[in-house]
């Protein structure tokens, strides 16, 4: 696949408080046969291991990295390096001291080479957004052509105006961006986020409060050109052409019982189709969230599967199978500690699988290993809400 983005500034823009439930990232039907993994974020790597065997609820949970500022979503990188997006750190400029209360804008989050198990730090200086006592930043993470990408946090509206004159116009630059960040240049490529709430207002006032409401979360490679991502705010799946050309394709509905539905995870099939995961908004059951199919060729969008609770990673893995990422298993907000779990999905019979349990904590994002493992990051949030002396605590974590 051949990119042909040209890098270019951002536009002028406000920036809103997001809700708390997409901060954090913000069918029971059998599941659809599936024969080896050849597109999406984890396909670059599945390709050698299409006969890998299936997981098993005691495969075992190994420490990869520590030390990360609010670790969510993870890639392949150049060399086939393990890369991690760091939403980012306390600090930046603020408003009130609480750290319940408090809104602090900055330029903390970065993504971090954590190959060698020590963090390094690759790209810095990305835009992060805190409130509630926590961090939106840097979520998804695409290396195509040799070039990488992310995506900014948040809105590209709502920039308040007490902050510092250089802060703002950077930030104003960049919010709600996708962002070529090879060789660790930042370098703005279109901005979802602006064309997100455009067509949020025009085709969905309903979920339009007083508040800038878009999110653009996460992203994977599209077969042909360009990229598939999903706006945990606007709640939905768009897609960006090589000419950085945004287009939103669908969106992702509220549950029956009226929660919305903050889409965080999206990956390629095998079979062409794209796959997008739901957190589901305050409040949710533990069996609120979906997986939905959509199809490209027609634009048909349908629930696949069914019973989740706040999901926070998805994809398939290299024999096919396709995982749940569950940030926590109570559902929105959850029942004690976000102790979650990553559920394995057979693609032979649709049999489901715990990984991890009793061994995760706030887990988020989805990544498969070239040999049938899977890694997602653990500690991906400061907990309890508030704390922000935990805020390098994060990890990433091998299942299998």
């Amino acid at each position: 696949m051949h990119q042909k983005f040209t890098r270019t500034g951002g536009d002028e823009a406000k920036m809103r408080r997001l809700k708390s439930s997409r901060m954090l990232f913000a069918v029971a039907a059998v599941a659809t046969a599936l024969v080896g993994v050849d597109a999406g974020q984890s396909g670059a790597v599945a390709k050698a291991a299409t006969q890998s065997a299936e997981l098993t609820s005691d495969a075992p949970v190994t420490l990869v990295a520590s030390g990360l500022n609010a670790p969510r979503h993870l890639g392949w990188g150049p060399h086939g390096h393990l890369l991690v997006a760091e939403a980012g750190t306390p600090g930046g400029e603020c408003d009130g001291t609480n750290p319940f209360t408090r809104i602090c804008y900055g330029l903390t989050g970065s993504i971090s080479d954590v190959s060698t198990g020590t963090p390094v730090r690759i790209v810095t200086g990305l835009p992060t957004y805190i409130n509630n006592g926590q961090v939106v930043g840097a979520n998804g993470l695409a290396y195509v052509d040799g070039q990488l990408y992310t995506l900014a946090p948040a809105s590209p509206l709502g920039i308040p105006s007490w902050l510092s004159k250089d802060l703002s116009e950077t930030l104003k630059k960049q919010v709600g961006a996708l962002f070529n960040v090879t060789d660790g240049s930042v370098s703005v490529v279109t901005n979802p986020g602006k064309v997100d709430y455009q067509w949020v207002v025009e085709n969905h006032p309903e979920i339009v409060n007083s508040y800038f409401d878009t999110n653009p979360y996460v992203l994977t490679p599209k077969p042909g050109g360009g990229f598939y991502l999903v706006d945990a705010g606007a709640n939905t799946l768009g897609s960006v052409d090589e000419h950085g050309k945004v287009r939103v394709l669908a969106f992702i509905p509220s549950t029956p019982t009226g929660s919305e539905a903050v889409p965080t995870c999206v990956d390629v099939g095998p079979d062409g189709a794209v796959y997008v995961g739901e957190f589901t908004g305050n409040p949710s059951s533990s069996t609120a969230a979906n997986v939905y199919r959509y199809e490209p060729a027609s634009g048909s969008l349908a629930v696949w599967q069914s019973g989740f609770s706040t999901i926070s990673g998805c994809g398939f893995g290299a024999n096919g199978d396709f995982y749940v990422t569950e940030f926590d298993t109570t559902g929105v907000p959850p029942v004690g500690n976000p102790d979650g779990v990553v559920i394995q999905i057979s693609k032979e019979d649709g049999t489901r699988t715990d990984l991890g349990a009793g061994k995760l904590f706030a887990p988020n994002g989805f990544l498969a290993g070239p040999d049938g493992s899977i890694y997602v990051t653990n500690n991906a949030i400061w907990f309890p809400f508030g704390t922000t002396d935990r805020w390098n605590e994060g990890e990433v974590v091998k299942i299998g």
